[in-house]
C-alpha cells in the first residue's frame, strides 16, 4: 500500500486531526466535499483558510487575520485529505456505487508510467483507500475521479502519453552538436538546449537535463556552469568574505561573476540583519524635530567610548571596579538615548530592505549598530560596580575569595543580568535609573542561584595574574559576532603605517570615538567608496595574516622548545 504523504499546510493537517475523532457519517461527508472542492482549486490562485474549511466542513471561523493558502500547495493537501479520511474508514470497494481502478490499471489505461501516474495524485487525481472482498485495503482512483482528472489535463495526458526515450545515438548527438555550439558561439547551457530542442523536436528540459547529466559524469564538461547558489553556499561565500577572502576567489571557486558573489553576501547580510530582534525604548526626546542631531551628538554618545572597565585579568578589573564611583545621571541618560535612537534607525531601515539591498545602504544600518554596541558596552561598565556590590553582599564576602571558576561564572553572569537590564532601561520614568534597575535583577539572579558560600570555609586566595577570562563585554549585543573587528586582528595595528592605523580607527570606533561608514571615510579621506572599500579589506587581511603569523610563531616556538626539553 503506497506511503501517505504529509501535510504542507499547517491549517489542512489541523482540520484533519480534528476530523479524525468525528463520526464516520460526519468524515464521509467530509471527505465528500474536499473532493469536489479539489474540482474547483486553481493552482494558480490563493484561497482564504475559512473559505476552504467551510467548504469542508460547512462551519465558517472567524480569524482576527484570515490566512491565505496557495493553490498549488492546497490542491495536494486537499488529496491527501480525501486519502487519509478514507483510510480511517471501512470503505467498500464499490463506495456509492462507484467504479474502483488501481493505481497500476489506471496507469496502462491512460498508457503512462505507474510513476508518472504517483506524480498525478498531486495535481488533482483524487485517490481513496477502499476494502476489497478478499479483506485487503488498497489504492484506487474512482472511474468518475479519473474522468474528470482527464478532461482538466488533456493536454498534459497527451504529452505524457506520446512520450518516449531519447536513444542513446541521437543523445550523443545532442551532446556532440552542443560541444561545438558552444565553442563556436559561446552559449550557455540553456540556450544550446533550446536550440538543441526545436531541432530535435524534444522538450527543452529533457536536452537540458541531458546536457547537465553529461557535464556532472565528464571528465571535461562541456559548460563551465554551476545551478544557482544554495543557502549553504551563499553562507560559506559570507563566511569566507568575512574571513577576508577576496571577492575574486570566490567567484572562481563558486563558478560565478563578480557581482553575484557581491549580491550573495548582500542577501546573507540582510538575512542576518532581519533575525535579529532590534525593540527599542521610545523615549520623549525622540519625537523632537532636531532629535537626530541633538541625541546623536552629544559629547557622552561621540567620545570616550572606550572608557569601560578592563583588566588584562580578573583580579585587576574586580580591583577597578571597586574604585569606579555610582554613573552620572548624565551621561546615564545621554548613553540610553544614544542606544535606544540608534536601534529605531537601524529597525526603521531593516524594515525598508529590499530582497536585493545595496552595500551601501547595508552599511549605514551595520555601522548604527556597531556604534549601539559601543554604547551598550559603556552602559555595562557602568553597571559593573552595582553588579559587583550585589554579588558581594548576597556571598557576605569579596568575590576575590572565591574559587576562580566561581568567580568567573559570576563575573559572566554579572554582565548577561546588567546587559538584559538595559533593554528595559527607561529613564524617563520614576525610579528608572541604571543602580536600581541593575541591583534589582541581580539580586533576582543571586537569589535564582541559590549560592551559599558557608561561613567556615575558607577564603581562596590568588596570585595578580593568574585569573584570566575572556572580555565581558563580547555578547553584549547579539550582532558583534560578525560586526565588531576580532580583538585578535587589533593587536597587530603596529604593523600598519600611521595613515592605515587612523582609517581602521575611524572606521571600528578604535580612538572612542564612534565608528563611520564607508560613506564618511570617503568623504574624510577624499577616496571614492569603492577604493575606501578596497582599503579598509586590505587592511584587515593583512591584520587578520599578521595575527594568524603570531599565533603559528608561537606554536612553532612552543613545539621547538618541547622538543628540546
Amino acid at each position: 500500500m503506497p506511503r501517505m504523504a504529509r501535510f504542507i499546510i499547517a491549517a489542512i493537517e489541523d482540520l484533519y486531526r480534528q476530523l479524525q475523532y468525528a463520526p464516520a457519517e460526519t468524515r464521509i461527508k467530509q471527505m465528500n466535499a474536499a473532493e469536489q472542492l479539489v474540482e474547483d482549486i486553481d493552482p494558480v490562485r490563493n484561497y482564504p483558510e475559512d473559505f476552504i474549511i467551510f467548504r469542508v466542513t460547512g462551519y465558517r471561523p472567524r480569524f482576527q487575520e484570515d490566512a491565505m493558502l496557495v493553490g498549488e500547495a492546497l490542491l495536494p493537501d486537499l488529496i491527501n485529505l480525501v486519502q487519509h479520511l478514507s483510510d480511517s474508514l471501512e470503505l467498500p470497494s464499490d463506495f456509492n456505487g462507484r467504479q474502483p481502478t488501481l493505481l497500476t490499471d489506471a496507469a496502462l489505461r491512460l498508457n503512462i508510467s505507474t510513476k508518472t501516474i504517483q506524480r498525478y495524485r498531486k495535481r488533482g487525481l483524487v485517490c481513496h483507500y477502499v476494502i476489497f472482498p478478499d479483506k485487503v485495503k488498497r489504492l484506487v482512483c474512482f472511474e468518475d475521479a479519473i474522468n474528470r482528472f482527464v478532461i482538466r489535463n488533456r493536454q498534459q495526458l497527451h504529452r505524457a502519453s506520446h512520450f518516449s526515450r531519447v536513444e542513446e545515438t541521437v543523445e550523443q548527438k545532442i551532446i556532440t552538436e552542443a560541444t561545438t555550439l558552444s565553442k563556436k558561439k559561446a552559449l550557455s547551457l540553456n540556450e544550446v538546449a533550446l536550440r538543441l530542442a526545436k531541432k530535435h523536436a524534444r522538450a527543452h528540459e529533457t536536452v537540458r537535463l541531458i546536457l547537465k547529466r553529461h557535464d556532472r559524469l565528464a571528465p571535461k564538461p562541456i559548460f563551465n556552469e554551476r545551478g544557482p547558489l544554495t543557502q549553504r553556499d551563499i553562507r560559506l561565500i559570507f563566511r569566507a568574505w568575512c574571513f577576508g577572502i577576496p571577492v575574486a576567489v570566490l567567484a572562481r571557486r563558486f563558478g560565478k561573476g563578480g557581482p553575484a558573489i557581491h549580491r550573495a553576501i548582500n542577501r546573507r547580510r540582510r538575512e542576518l540583519l532581519l533575525g535579529l530582534d532590534l525593540s527599542y525604548i521610545e523615549l520623549p526626546t525622540f519625537d523632537l524635530d532636531d532629535a537626530e542631531s541633538v541625541i546623536l551628538a552629544a559629547p557622552n554618545v561621540v567620545s570616550n567610548l572606550d572608557d569601560v572597565i578592563v583588566g588584562d585579568e580578573v583580579l585587576t578589573l574586580i580591583a577597578q571596579a571597586h574604585r569606579a564611583g555610582i554613573p552620572d545621571e548624565t551621561v546615564e541618560d545621554s548613553l540610553i538615548a544614544g542606544y535606544n535612537f540608534l536601534k529605531r534607525r537601524a529597525s526603521e531601515r531593516v524594515s525598508t530592505l529590499p530582497e536585493s539591498p545595496n552595500s551601501r545602504l547595508l552599511d549605514l544600518i551595520e555601522t548604527d549598530l556597531r556604534w549601539a554596541a559601543m554604547l551598550k558596552c559603556r552602559l555595562v561598565s557602568l553597571a559593573l560596580p552595582t553588579v559587583l556590590k550585589v554579588i558581594e553582599q548576597t556571598l557576605h564576602r569579596k568575590l576575590i575569595q572565591l574559587p576562580a571558576d566561581e568567580i568567573i561564572h559570576l563575573l559572566n553572569l554579572g554582565s548577561e543580568v546588567a546587559s538584559r537590564a538595559m533593554e528595559s532601561l527607561n529613564p524617563s520614568e520614576r525610579g528608572q535609573r541604571l543602580e536600581r534597575v541593575c541591583t534589582q535583577a541581580m539580586g533576582r539572579a543571586m537569589a535564582a542561584l541559590y549560592v551559599d558560600t558557608p561561613l567556615g570555609r575558607a577564603a581562596a586566595r590568588h596570585e595578580p595574574g593568574s585569573i584570566v577570562m575572556p572580555s565581558i563585554y563580547v555578547n553584549c549585543s547579539p550582532w558583534q559576532s560578525w560586526l565588531s573587528p576580532k580583538q585578535s586582528y587589533l593587536g597587530r595595528l603596529e604593523s600598519l603605517n600611521k595613515d592605515d592605523v587612523r582609517l581602521i580607527r575611524l572606521r571600528y570606533g578604535l580612538d572612542g570615538g564612534r565608528p563611520h561608514a564607508l560613506g564618511e571615510l570617503s568623504e574624510l579621506s577624499g577616496m571614492s567608496i569603492q577604493r575606501v572599500t578596497r582599503r579598509i579589506q586590505r587592511l584587515e587581511r593583512r591584520l587578520r595574516n599578521a595575527s594568524r603569523e603570531s599565533v603559528d610563531g608561537k606554536i612553532g616556538r612552543a613545539q621547538g622548545s618541547t622538543n628540546l626539553d
